[in-house]
């Protein structure tokens, strides 16, 4: 038997499970291949929603989607502890103890973590939107401050990419409704102008998002680095304080190093370096996507951005050369060369670039809602997410967040800060 098995839930995880289950289905049906999918988390995380999952136009569900649904009795829920590479083994651990899975071709998508290791303070006093389970501490932390009137009052956002932007915007928007009271909103960026991935080809875009949060109120602090986060206040590192009650980084990444995986090569920062078929580089059964994967743009030369769209391209790349490998057919290089890139504002505002055309306002915010709920794993999920947002368009919506969907989330141990 052909064993198969792919590391990691996210967006580059799940485009290799699909495509190659469609493209090797009838040897999965005949039993001569095995595929199987490892994942910590139950739940596969979307984060084209994170904005208006902040500012409180949907339930937090509404990023969640179950994975046992999609991946059947593909779906091995547990933490890969460390691997065997030459004896092709991995050592899994869940509820039920450790257990040993064989594979003949391994994909590793295990993307990558919040940068715990590069900001003193974060994991005590920070709060982050990437991981699931964080997110939901954060969606759990602010509902609890609404509900009790807590006084915060200055909030500090890092980040000056798109995350950050729409992390800024959102709680902007959170805090400047009625009967919130005063909160101050500051964005920190390491860059000297925001959004340095739009630059200098989309400045028009770019410069519409900064002027928007200008206009929410929003504090910009450009060109200088958080070196440390309080419980009180974030220490710049030009040597100046900003006061803080809750501090929420969208910034950076980082990459675990799975034990057993040493040997693989990597770039400075941590990623696997892939060939331009996404095997690792020197391997002839070891596949690498998503955020942890140092691929080369098939037109630049350039890193690939590390990004969802990018991920799930990736994910099918591997899915379809793992196919041709077992069918004996030669692989193709990843050739895949960019859509664009959005970001979502308040008051269902945007800026979109899109095969290099820009769009600001309700249009971008449009095009950006449609071409994130087509990636979404679920299609029952993103219609759910689509008649919400089109009511509250339409002024029909009543001004609370969606109500959760049916497979609420049901993640233990979710109270505390980050880890």
């Amino acid at each position: 038997m052909r064993r198969i098995v792919i590391l990691g839930g996210g967006y580059a995880g799940l485009h290799a499970f699909s495509v190659l289950r469609s493209r090797l289905g009838a040897q999965l049906a005949r039993g001569e291949v095995e595929l199987t999918l490892v994942s910590r988390d139950r739940h596969h995380t979307y984060h084209g929603w994170t904005g208006e999952v902040l500012s409180g136009d949907l339930a937090v569900g509404s990023t969640l989607t179950p994975l046992e649904p999609i991946l059947g009795n593909s779906f091995v829920q547990g933490e890969v502890v460390s691997a065997d590479l030459p004896g092709q083994t991995l050592t899994v651990e869940s509820e039920g103890g450790k257990r040993e899975i064989r594979f003949e071709h391994l994909v590793i998508a295990a993307g990558s973590i919040d940068p715990f290791d590069r900001i003193p303070g974060l994991a005590e006093n920070g709060w982050c939107v990437k991981n699931s389970r964080d997110m939901q501490k954060l969606v759990g932390e602010l509902e609890s401050r609404d509900a009790t009137a807590q006084g915060t009052r200055n909030v500090v956002v890092v980040g000056g990419g798109l995350a950050g932007v729409e992390t800024a915007s959102a709680l902007a928007a959170r805090y400047g409704r009625a009967g919130s009271g005063k909160v101050n909103v500051h964005l920190v960026s390491s860059s000297e102008a925001l959004l340095p991935s739009l630059r200098p080809n989309f400045n028009h875009i770019a410069e519409t998002a900064t002027r928007q949060l200008v206009s929410q109120g929003v504090q910009l602090h450009q060109g200088v680095r958080v070196s440390r986060i309080d419980k009180d206040h974030v220490e710049l590192a030009d040597g100046k304080t900003v006061a803080s009650d809750l501090s929420v980084v969208a910034a950076g990444v980082s990459f675990r190093v799975l034990p057993g995986t040493e040997s693989l090569p990597r770039n400075e920062a941590g990623q696997i370096i892939a060939d331009d078929d996404l095997r690792v580089r020197g391997n002839h059964n070891i596949w690498v996507a998503g955020d942890i994967a140092s691929v080369a743009h098939p037109g630049t030369g350039e890193p690939c951005p590390a990004n969802a769209l990018w991920a799930m391209k990736q994910g099918d790349c591997v899915g379809r050369n793992i196919a041709r490998t077992i069918k004996g057919q030669s692989v193709k290089g990843f050739n895949f060369r960019g859509l664009g890139q959005a970001a979502g504002l308040a008051g269902q505002r945007g800026v979109t670039e899109l095969w290099g055309l820009q769009f600001t306002g309700r249009l971008a915010w449009v095009i950006r809602v449609l071409f994130f709920a087509w990636f979404m794993p679920s299609r029952r999920g993103a219609l759910s997410v689509l008649s919400h947002l089109s009511r509250n368009v339409w002024g029909a919506a009543s001004g609370r967040a969606a109500q959760a969907p049916e497979h609420p989330p049901a993640l233990p141990n979710l109270s505390g800060r980050l880890r």
